[in-house]
């Protein structure tokens, strides 16, 4: 079965071949120089018994969208092209079945603010793809 990391994995390149995204690595890296850069990683979760000899995940899984913070209204713009580019490549994948390591979700949420990485000041999206359902056997 899958894991949550192939799930982040297959998120994460499905934002990666969103057009201007520069890196969107599987793993967070400890920095990253090239902008504007993707990482997703999972916030919280649960899990739950059932159906029966399985393991239910339900995982808020976060993707940040970063940009060079050097000048604000170009990096705004820059950032807002994102707005929806990010979430249509997702749900657009999800219509279309291409994730497998997941079955669905129940929605995406997102918020516009300063970030940073690495000891670098950015700007950008931090969306939520909340409840992301995983199943797993009980070992």
């Amino acid at each position: 079965m899958a894991t949550l990391q192939d799930a982040i994995d297959q998120i994460q390149a499905v934002v990666r071949a969103v057009e201007g995204i520069r890196q969107a690595p599987d793993e967070p890296p400890e920095g990253l120089n090239f902008f504007p850069f993707a990482v997703a990683y999972v916030e919280a979760g649960e899990w739950i018994i059932g159906p029966p000899e399985l393991m239910t995940g339900l995982h808020t899984v976060v993707i940040e969208l970063h940009v060079a913070r050097k000048d604000l209204p170009r990096d705004v713009e820059a950032a807002m092209r994102y707005a929806k580019a990010i979430p249509n490549a997702i749900l657009d994948a999800h219509r279309k079945a291409e994730f497998t390591a997941f079955q669905t979700f129940e929605r995406m949420t997102y918020e516009f603010a300063a970030l940073g990485w690495g000891g670098t000041e950015t700007l950008g999206f931090r969306f939520r793809i909340e409840r992301l359902k995983t199943q797993d056997a009980i070992t």
